[in-house]
């Protein structure tokens, strides 16, 4: 890319004074997105709108509905020039940056941090392997001195392609440091993405960039805006949500301790026991300890917030262990492993605060540990204590399973229903497969109740030690219905939680040559065969056959909390989280509203129900 035009050049020097005072005003805020005044372009092709959708079928298809809270760039592919781009009107330097985004089939953008440091937004749906250039890579570096072929250097691809298809909202969290520089003005420390997220999954972690990545707004700065690349397609993007660290963190001081040791209930209170010593010490630490059990040792500071707002404190102890601030639990006294974390959310005002510990540790088999940090209005996580206090030993060994062959792994599945509550499956079945798309059957239901796009499953919670009977996906999950696939429902009724009336009796599954399953069950007295298999590497098709169907019979395809037709056949689920497509055969599909949700019902009397899930 080439440089910003003069004119946004200029227009940037004259609002540098309104970009100072906007920085604090922005620390932990969204970014409003009812009007562009929070934004700078020399260009229209970038408006507030009411929502976006795409057409999958074509290139570059993006189209908007009037309204607010939707940043959307309609740009044809082939125009180029930096008048397309997007610049805030605030300045950073250290930045925590979370946002949807929505990109067009075949899209191209980015996210350029201080203007100069590029992320890239990349229609890199189905791609097996991915590169600096796809969703999520950080952008090469460029020299026009090196002979061709070298001219890129020190682009960084993502762990995983978790891209998901065009025209669904995706999500991408970014934490990125500033490049240092000393009073003369000299950089002392290089840029560095502390970590990148896409669709909940950590495609980078603690990565150095030595400069400015290619297309760059200026050589390295401590101070620059947030750009978005618009001149290679369209794309939308919403929740726009930033973390201005601009601020020094608070300190905590005066800490002072007393000991007291035997085997005394977490509810006692400690005012009532005999104090074994006293002390100071500059940073928490359970070195004062000199018995490794049956101990209670209770800390007590100040902690100096330079900032009203909230602040959030993070602890690891072992055993029981709670936290107060000015007398108000922020953490209870609960009992947690040794490299278990917790986390505790308050609002302080600006000064001091009272700050009260209490651990209590009975376990032997347990070692003492003790961390505490804090992260509060304008300042990233900072620790406070002494680094050996929290090495209470490795925690256990991954177990995980790959899947470079079509893999199917029973376990038991915890997942969140569309209440937000836990629940177990019990007879679950992960089926893995190479293209890194993967699936879970639960076998009481004949019902496929979540995908995902990356790595199979981690079997700890499973095989480490006794075990607990789970695994885990290791990759972004997209959750489906955890509900009979199948039920005879008329009217309003409601469709069944499980299988009691149907007759239900699973048959287990049969493996083809290729080891993919094919499942098997017997409902409402017909036979049914139920198979997933992977589509070119991008998405899923489901096959699911009834040997003697009843009247009346119907299949629920999706539930979420709205369902939209997309275009003939294609019908988006949960706020645009994934699709579902019929091939167009067969009967149409009918959008059932139950409450505050909704439901995608087909017939399955003609004895054959197909469809995709495309994520």
């Amino acid at each position: 890319m080439q440089r910003l035009s003069k004119t946004l050049l200029g227009a940037m020097m004259l609002g540098a004074v309104a970009c100072l005072s906007s920085e604090s005003a922005l620390a932990q805020q969204p970014i409003p997105l009812n009007d562009m005044s929070a934004f700078r372009t020399e260009s229209d092709n970038w408006r507030i709108v009411g929502d976006a959708s795409v057409d999958i079928s074509q290139v570059n298809a993006l189209s908007t509905t009037p309204g607010k809270g939707v940043l959307a760039c309609i740009h044809k592919q082939g125009t180029y020039g930096n008048k397309y781009e997007l610049l805030t009107n605030f300045k950073h330097g250290d930045l925590d940056l979370e946002m949807d985004f929505m990109l067009a089939k075949g899209s191209n953008s980015g996210i350029y941090l201080q203007g100069n440091y590029e992320v890239q937004l990349f229609d890199s749906w189905g791609k097996n392997t991915a590169k600096y250039n796809d969703l999520g890579g950080i952008y090469e570096r460029w020299d026009d001195s090196k002979p061709e072929g070298q001219k890129g250097y020190e682009g960084y691809a993502p762990r995983l392609n978790v891209s998901k298809a065009p025209g669904l909202w995706q999500h991408i969290k970014i934490s990125y440091q500033a490049p240092r520089f000393d009073q003369a003005g000299k950089k002392i420390a290089n840029a560095v993405f502390l970590k990148i997220e896409v669709n909940g999954i950590t495609v980078h972690e603690n990565v150095e960039v030595s400069g400015p990545t290619r297309g760059a707004l200026s050589a390295d700065v401590a101070m620059g805006p947030l750009r978005i690349q618009g001149d290679h397609g369209s794309l939308a993007i919403r929740n726009i949500v930033i973390n201005n660290f601009d601020k020094k963190p608070g300190v905590l001081t005066g800490l002072n301790y007393k000991t007291y040791y035997g085997n005394y209930s977490q509810d006692l209170d400690p005012a009532t026991l005999k104090v074994a010593e006293t002390g100071t010490t500059e940073a928490l630490t359970w070195d004062v300890l000199k018995e490794a059990n049956n101990y209670v040792l209770v800390y007590n500071g100040t902690y100096k917030a330079p900032t009203t707002g909230d602040y959030t404190f993070k602890m690891q102890a072992s055993g029981h262990s709670s936290l107060k601030i000015d007398g108000k639990t922020v953490l209870p006294n609960e009992w947690k492993n040794t490299n278990d974390f917790r986390e505790g959310t308050t609002k302080l005002t600006a000064g001091d605060h009272k700050v009260e510990i209490y651990l209590n540790k009975r376990d032997g088999w347990l070692r003492p540990v003790l961390g505490l940090w804090v992260a509060g209005p304008g300042f990233r996580e900072v620790p406070y204590h002494t680094v050996g206090s929290t090495l209470g030993g490795s925690p256990a060994d991954p177990i995980l399973v790959q899947a470079s062959n079509n893999t199917v792994l029973r376990s038991f599945m915890d997942i969140r229903n569309a209440e937000g509550k836990r629940q177990r499956i019990v007879h679950s079945v992960s089926v893995g497969n190479p293209a890194n798309l993967h699936y879970t059957y639960d076998l009481d239901k004949g019902a496929v109740f979540q995908v995902w796009r990356g790595e199979f499953l981690d079997a700890t919670p499973m095989w480490n030690d006794r075990g607990d009977g789970s695994s885990r996906p290791r990759g972004s999950v997209t959750s489906l219905e955890a509900a009979p696939f199948l039920a005879k429902v008329s009217g309003q009724a409601e469709w069944p939680s499980d299988t009691t009336g149907s007759k239900y009796r699973p048959k287990g599954y049969e493996l083809d040559a290729n080891d993919a399953p094919t499942f098997r069950y017997e409902a409402f007295g017909t036979t049914v065969s139920d198979k997933t298999t992977v589509v070119d590497n991008k998405y899923l098709e489901r096959e699911v056959k009834l040997s003697n169907p009843v009247s009346g019979l119907m299949a629920r395809l999706a539930e979420g909390k709205n369902i939209e037709k997309v275009s003939d056949g294609l019908y988006a689920v949960n706020d645009k989280a994934y699709y579902i497509q019929l091939s167009g055969k067969g009967a149409e599909p009918v959008i059932r509203k139950k409450g505050n949700r909704q439901e995608l019902l087909v017939s399955a009397e003609k004895g054959e129900v197909r469809y995709a899930i495309l994520f």
